[in-house]
């Protein structure tokens, strides 16, 4: 999981700017809702694979509420960086097909 994230973190932006320029034209209720759905997949991948993202020395200095927070603000970045996906699959077989 851990190398699943560290290499998303390098191929997201690209994803997140593609996806948005085709949702930005092509506001299909499908593509809404395959995004909507892993934005939910993202959430869970947020959730679960934050620890994977931490460095262990956070917990040295954080509070448990400090690391809460930063938890669930990670767990909806990757919601919002998956809800993308889908409108950049698209658009890539849309732009190549």
């Amino acid at each position: 999981m851990a190398i699943f994230l560290w290499i998303f973190q390098f191929i997201s932006p690209i994803i997140f700017l593609l996806g948005g320029l085709y949702l930005l034209e092509n506001p299909s209720p499908m593509t809404l809702g395959l995004g909507g759905a892993s934005a939910v997949i993202g959430l869970i991948i947020g959730i679960v694979g934050w620890g994977d993202t931490v460095p262990p020395r956070w917990f040295w200095i954080k509070s448990s509420t400090e690391l809460a927070g930063s938890r669930i603000m990670t767990a909806i970045g990757y919601a919002i960086q998956f809800f993308f996906i889908p409108a950049f699959v698209i658009g890539m077989i849309e732009y190549f097909g």
